[in-house]
């Protein structure tokens, strides 16, 4: 048999496609170009096709090491028609974490109903619409394969099935795609027919797409909406729309979520006005702290939000002689600008930019909830700091927004690294458990020291091994029953 084996640097996640030796189709050459046109392209694509994640065969036939048989002219269909939404829409369905096909779609109900307990038949549409654009599955229609999903999280790619992941950068994972997509087309060059033809022309012309469906893929709005959006997407530098590439705009509108164009364009506008910063001080701790997060690659996102603040604290001029951290003075040092403007959104506390055009800069949201809240600020200038060491290089290489769309796990990270860094557990619980006053005496002492909420301090109190370690009659172990206590 005539064999392909595409497969991503490391191995983890392989496409095998073999071809009978010597023919064209199932019954060689004559078979084909005899056929009628309705069978012609089927004909022609028939073969064996494997896919392997870690080493273990999700698609397979009977013995693990053949390929699944089929006609493959609908893998071809199915990537030319998804190809934008494959390369540009980003992250998982509703923001939850890359996990196993079951995680995944059980976190995107979860969220569903949570969100709305009587559901929502927008958010139900859009995962059903996500598994139909994304699930290599759904291209072989009239058989029953496991689902093999591929998702983007940034700047890495992600194979998911049943029980088996892969994760790769994702220009290796839809290079992986491509070289198969090639070869099934490959088989149909020279036919005529007109499913032949029309598959190998939208696969040729996967990456030039119109204007609307790049700002849709990217976006994840409905077509409607971004009919009445789209011209908000237009600047003075016009970019190259027939490039499959999202850009710091469209970043910042998927993870605010679909908007009307009263409520977008304040938020774009301001984007826009953020010009090109940076400095080799943000970029060297930046370096650093990606090294070290790629160590802690299977700890639980908390775990690594603290770790990260932990290093973060012991370098030069990060904490003062008090041990107190000024997230606003830290970002000044790395020449990002703090740029306070209205939003027109009370759930938005910030908007982070570090894209080719604009920033690093972060836009804190004077309409939020809690605009006037000093500590509340500190607080999501801490988180930002996180995005900006470690996430511009992984799940969000464009755009973050504080209070938006951004995916579950990484906001866990940065919510943990915040509180470490304002306020490490162990100094929490040792301010606590030696303070001479009352409870809430102590807390309010701690808050005031380190410019904390109340909340933030319990939590990490409570969060601390030496109060994970009291035995359950021991009578601080009543003190902090929860948090709102001491709101």
């Amino acid at each position: 048999m005539d064999a392909l084996v595409a497969t991503t640097q490391d191995g983890d996640f392989e496409i095998e496609l073999n071809w009978p030796s010597g023919a064209q189709g199932p019954a060689g050459p004559a078979a084909v170009y005899g056929s009628s046109p309705a069978t012609a392209a089927s004909d022609a694509t028939f073969g064996q096709l494997r896919v392997s994640l870690g080493g273990h065969s999700v698609w397979h036939g009977e013995a693990q090491s053949a390929g699944f048989e089929w006609t493959w002219v609908e893998l071809l269909e199915f990537l030319g028609d998804s190809w934008v939404y494959l390369a540009l829409e980003d992250g998982a369905p509703l923001g939850v974490a890359p996990s196993t096909v079951p995680r995944m779609t059980a976190a995107a109900e979860e969220a569903i109903g949570r969100r709305n307990p009587l559901g929502s038949d927008a958010e139900e549409e859009h995962l059903e619409a996500y598994r139909a654009t994304h699930d290599l599955a759904e291209a072989v229609q009239g058989a029953v394969l496991p689902p093999v999903w591929v998702v983007r999280d940034g700047t890495r790619g992600w194979v998911a099935s049943t029980h088996l992941t892969a994760a790769a950068p994702i220009g290796e994972v839809l290079g992986v795609l491509e070289q198969t997509g090639d070869a099934i087309a490959a088989r149909l060059e020279g036919l005529d027919d007109e499913r032949s033809t029309e598959a190998v022309q939208r696969w040729r012309e996967r990456e030039t797409q119109p204007r609307l469906r790049v700002i849709e893929a990217a976006t994840g709005f409905q077509p409607d909406l971004v009919a009445e959006v789209h011209d908000l997407f237009l600047g003075e530098d016009e970019r190259d729309w027939h490039s499959l590439a999202s850009d710091e705009l469209l970043a910042a509108a998927r993870l605010v979520g679909p908007q009307p164009v009263t409520t977008l364009e304040p938020i774009l506008d301001a984007l826009r006005q953020l010009g090109k910063t940076g400095s080799d001080a943000l970029e060297r701790s930046s370096a650093t702290a990606v090294e070290l997060l790629d160590s802690l690659v299977y700890d639980r996102p908390y775990a690594q939000g603290y770790e990260l603040a932990a290093w973060l604290r012991t370098q030069p001029g990060v904490v003062d002689n008090s041990g107190r951290v000024e997230p606003a003075r830290l970002l000044d040092s790395w020449n990002v600008p703090c740029v306070t403007t209205g939003l027109q959104l009370e759930e938005v506390d910030a908007i982070g930019c570090w894209g080719p055009r604009h920033g690093p800069a972060v836009l804190v949201n004077s309409d939020a909830r809690w605009a006037s809240a000093a500590r509340r600020r500190r607080a999501t200038l801490a988180h930002e700091i996180c995005h900006l060491l470690v996430d511009r290089s992984g799940s969000l290489p464009l755009a973050e927004v504080l209070g938006g769309r951004t995916p579950a796990h990484v906001e866990q990270r940065a919510r943990a690294f915040a509180a470490e860094l304002l306020l490490p557990r162990q100094l929490a619980w040792q301010g606590f458990a030696h303070y001479a006053g009352t409870e809430t005496d102590a807390v309010k002492s701690l808050c005031g020291r380190f410019g904390v909420s109340q909340e933030l301090c319990v939590w990490q109190i409570r969060n601390s091994d030496s109060f994970r370690s009291l035995a359950p009659d021991d009578p601080l172990a009543d003190l902090l029953s929860s948090a709102s206590h001491y709101e």
